[in-house]
């Protein structure tokens, strides 16, 4: 009997201990909420993370609960709480400590039917600390997926949104969308024809769009044609994407505007750091003439042509740093060529592979360029056009009688940079 009453009395004492807490949780509000340890977040940026609101009436579990959002959110690496109370009023002090240079920009590849800032203030809504950058780790970016395809369902649009993390940034695309480039608009063409930009870019920009590829793609794939047209300054902006409105294309009408540039004519080359080579030496390889225009391709080849003269005195590393200056006055340019020669590198051994036994031996009695000499890159050019070309003449018939593909001799540099000498593996390819 005596048992059985401590029992029904210690049930009753913990009843009242439960509801007396309950009670008391249920009537204190929250009346203010405070971050302590903010380096670069704002207070307000915890408050709307959180999910907790003044007003709101406390709660431990609700509490615990904004604190495992905030952790979760990616934006922090610790994450505790205290309160004070005062009468009903409690004050909620979370004590965090964010995370450093584990976030990267967020990318939009192809919302055809959005803006940025129309798909930023969907994002805010899910995630009211989003600035246009997401942590690499916690729950920040599911959740812009989630807002990102909710917006897709509010506006009765097809899809599904995808997320991947790449080496630079956070990746969000709608898959499952016919996203066809069905029309081209390249504004403030003009030395280049539109015709002609909407050419190039269909034979070599993937047809489907991609705001990556179409911001990446005219700097590879368009800037070349106004390269060898001397409008060494031209430039586009930024791609703009919507739904195509023809009814034989469902797609994106892309536009990409094109910013000319002025055409600049050749002023000089100013060297700098050449000793092996004279000014004039290295003009005349670059060989473009003052007044001329300064196509950028013959510029291009010039410097290769420059290189290939200190290769024939054994600078193979010989590398050149050009740096434009333009006169827009006058639309000329002058190219300021700083020169690294690097070593001079000498003759080490000549191995021939491919060949017949009895050609290789003859290759290497008739090859000229001894162990020691000064290397020349050029040589091996010359040796297969004079000294070799009897044997090459002879297995290029062999080969064709036998309906087998014509020769071609290769060779591959293998400089040792401690003794500065060249090994050079010369083989015949099919």
């Amino acid at each position: 009997m005596t048992v059985n009453l401590l029992r029904i009395l210690s049930t009753i004492w913990l009843s009242i201990l439960v509801t007396t807490t309950v009670f008391a949780q249920a009537g204190r509000k929250i009346s203010a909420i405070e971050a302590e340890g903010l380096q670069s977040l704002t207070p307000e940026t915890v408050i709307a993370t959180s999910g907790l609101k003044v007003g709101d009436t406390f709660s431990v579990e609700a509490t615990d609960a904004a604190a495992e959002r905030l952790l979760s959110s990616g934006l922090f690496n610790k994450v505790a709480y205290r309160t004070r109370t005062v009468g009903n009023n409690v004050t909620v002090t979370f004590q965090l400590a964010e995370v450093k240079g584990q976030s990267s920009p967020v990318v939009f590849d192809n919302f055809i039917w959005f803006s940025d800032e129309e798909l930023a203030a969907a994002i805010k809504r899910e995630v009211p600390s989003f600035n246009g950058s997401a942590p690499d780790i916690g729950n920040t970016n599911e959740a812009i997926k989630k807002a990102l395809q909710n917006l897709l369902t509010e506006r009765k649009l097809p899809g599904q949104v995808e997320y991947n993390l790449t080496e630079h940034e956070h990746l969000f695309r709608v898959a499952g969308v016919s996203m066809r480039i069905c029309e081209l608009h390249f504004p403030g063409a003009q030395t280049v024809s539109e015709e002609k930009l909407i050419q190039a870019t269909r034979s070599s920009m993937d047809r489907e769009y991609s705001r990556q590829s179409a911001t990446i793609f005219p700097k590879y794939g368009l800037y070349p044609i106004y390269w060898e047209l001397g409008h060494l300054r031209a430039s586009f902006g930024e791609p703009v994407a919507k739904p195509a409105k023809n009814d034989a294309c469902e797609g994106v009408d892309l536009t990409i505007p094109v910013n000319e540039g002025a055409k600049y004519s050749w002023a000089r080359a100013e060297w700098s750091g050449n000793q092996v080579l004279t000014a004039k030496e290295l003009d005349d390889a670059l060989a473009i003439k003052p007044g001329e225009v300064a196509n950028g391709k013959k510029f291009d080849k010039g410097l290769h042509e420059a290189q290939e003269a200190y290769g024939k005195s054994g600078h193979i590393e010989a590398h050149m740093k050009p740096t434009p200056e333009f006169d827009d006055a006058g639309t000329k340019v002058t190219f300021k060529i700083a020169v690294n020669e690097g070593p001079q590198y000498h003759m080490g051994t000549v191995e021939f592979k491919g060949f017949s036994a009895d050609d290789a031996f003859i290759l290497g009695k008739r090859w000229n360029l001894k162990s020691g000499e000064v290397y020349d890159r050029s040589y091996a050019t010359r040796f297969f056009r004079d000294d070799a070309r009897e044997i090459m003449s002879r297995i290029i018939q062999q080969r064709q009688s036998q309906g087998k593909p014509l020769p071609i001799p290769s060779s591959r540099e293998n400089p040792d940079r401690q003794s500065l000498t060249v090994n050079l593996l010369i083989e015949l390819k099919d």
